[in-house]
């Protein structure tokens, strides 16, 4: 169990870590597609991303026994769903062209990206390693991030 969260952990956080949070996954969209996002819109989604993983590691830091992770395992859950449809959104946008990548890039603030993902995996990793305090209901919370990884990640 403990290599699952580990793993999920690395699927949410890497990301962020890369400060490449907004910046799209695909290929650069053809020019008959329809309008490529505004650097805006890559910020918007970046930001987005950032709250919702500074959200569930405040949840997370409170998590110090039993009781405490089964009592955060509902906000977990949800936020968890938010950050598999934020995920799904920011792999749907094509890949900026370099001045709009350039306008993200300068508009992150990459040590705020730096210090979440340092508390995130601080905070998931204890409780990967103490097995979730024994709460079944954080482990289920938190199953939808393991189950997001692309295939053989597991």
């Amino acid at each position: 169990m403990k290599a699952l969260l580990l793993t999920a952990l690395m699927t949410v956080a890497t990301p962020l870590a890369l400060a490449d949070i907004s910046l799209g996954t695909n290929t650069p969209a053809p020019a008959a597609a329809t309008a490529t996002p505004t650097a805006a819109e890559y910020v918007q989604t970046a930001n987005e991303v950032l709250a919702v993983v500074k959200e569930l590691t405040t949840i997370l830091e409170g998590v110090k026994d039993q009781a405490s992770a089964d009592a955060a395992a509902e906000q977990v859950g949800s936020i968890t769903l938010r950050m598999i449809e934020l995920q799904k959104k920011a792999e749907a946008m094509p890949r900026p062209g370099a001045e709009v990548e350039a306008q993200v890039r300068s508009s992150i603030n990459v040590a705020e990206v730096q210090q979440t993902v340092s508390s995130f995996l601080e905070s998931f990793i204890r409780i990967g390693m103490n097995n979730a305090y024994g709460s079944q209901a954080l482990l289920n919370a938190l199953g939808p991030v393991m189950n997001s990884m692309p295939a053989g990640q597991e």
